[in-house]
């Protein structure tokens, strides 16, 4: 390997080491809107005020359990504000009467960690999933699934924006699937339900079950995500003739499991050495960029480095497999081997 590129490529990833920049998607909120009637110079200030506010809103929403949403919205403008890493105005358009600004902004991983940290709240680093969703309507006695059954019918075309973490799957009209139905009617919340689950390479699956005659805990949810079994079942006034409201409800209820099982606690965050060997000239500037663009490291920093490898010692919040699928999203493979993490670029 040329020795005064090397030499080069070291200088670069030590002095870029440390903090890490923020660069990530969970923190972008795109696409904010505001209008105004007032397009007077004096008024843009405040316009823009309406957007920050309005982005932090969406930006907390996304990525806070229901619980916690309440309290953090009642966040002032200028804390808001100091959030703020950048914006872009996406376009703006004026006549005599009204003014509209579509925004993107960018809010900064290192202050939103200080912000949450301060306030003792965890959120949700919830990635992009897909689900297999089996809705069961239940009715004096009898159960729907494919015909007469408005959730299997109106699913996929109702939806807010907050649905955005779960591409929901429907399952293909089989009458084994009917059978199945048939035969555990009584007992659909305890069984097991990989016959209906298996026939689909859909590592993540939903039963969902609706009995609207029933007084309490008319809606029973059983999941079966990221490896883990969820259930929950709770109680909403249905109304038939705006199925609408009912369906945006239990999916967020299904959000918020989802949530759940991503959350990331500032406070204690984790520590993990690193060895990543050397094998082309760019490899360290290639790990810098993906160090950077991981969204869960708070930092990073080199042990050792010389021509052959180097060791990284990375900080950073969740659990290790998220760390680990995040590699693989960046292209870096990441290995345990007798012990000792390494990293291989892909």
């Amino acid at each position: 390997m040329n020795k005064f590129l090397l030499t080069f490529f070291i200088i670069v990833f030590l002095f870029k080491t440390g903090n890490v920049i923020s660069n990530s998607d969970i923190f972008d909120v795109d696409n904010i809107t505001v209008t105004s009637n007032d397009i007077s110079t004096q008024n843009r200030e405040k316009l823009l005020n309406s957007a920050f506010k309005k982005g932090f809103q969406k930006l907390i929403k996304k990525i806070l359990l229901n619980k916690d949403v309440e309290n953090i919205l009642k966040t002032n403008i200028k804390e808001i504000k100091y959030l703020v890493s950048s914006y872009q105005i996406h376009s703006q358009e004026q006549n005599d009467n009204l003014r509209k600004l579509i925004i993107n902004m960018s809010f900064d991983k290192k202050r939103i960690n200080s912000f949450f940290y301060k306030k003792n709240i965890s959120y949700s680093d919830t990635p992009k999933t897909k689900a297999l969703l089996i809705p069961v309507v239940i009715k004096n006695d009898s159960f729907y699934l494919y015909s007469k059954n408005i959730y299997f019918e109106k699913w996929n075309i109702i939806s807010e924006e907050e649905d955005e973490f779960i591409d929901y799957i429907l399952p293909i009209e089989n009458i084994e699937d009917v059978m199945f139905l048939r035969n555990n009617i009584n007992n659909l919340a305890t069984a097991d339900i990989k016959n209906l689950t298996s026939k689909y390479d859909i590592e993540n699956h939903i039963l969902l079950l609706i009995e609207p005659e029933k007084k309490n805990n008319n809606i029973f949810i059983k999941t079966f995500l990221s490896d883990k079994n969820i259930n929950k079942n709770f109680n909403i006034i249905i109304d038939e003739k705006n199925i609408e409201k009912t369906i945006i409800k239990i999916k967020d209820e299904i959000n918020e499991i989802w949530k759940s099982q991503n959350l990331i606690d500032v406070r204690t965050p984790s520590f993990l050495n690193i060895k990543v060997e050397i094998k082309k000239i760019n490899d360290l500037l290639s790990l810098q960029k993906s160090l950077e663009k991981i969204d869960i490291i708070e930092n990073f920093s080199v042990v050792e480095l010389n021509n052959e490898y180097a060791n990284v010692k990375i900080k950073y919040f969740g659990k290790i497999e998220k760390l680990k699928r995040k590699f693989i999203l960046k292209g870096v493979k990441m290995k345990n081997i007798n012990n000792q993490w390494s990293l291989e670029l892909i």
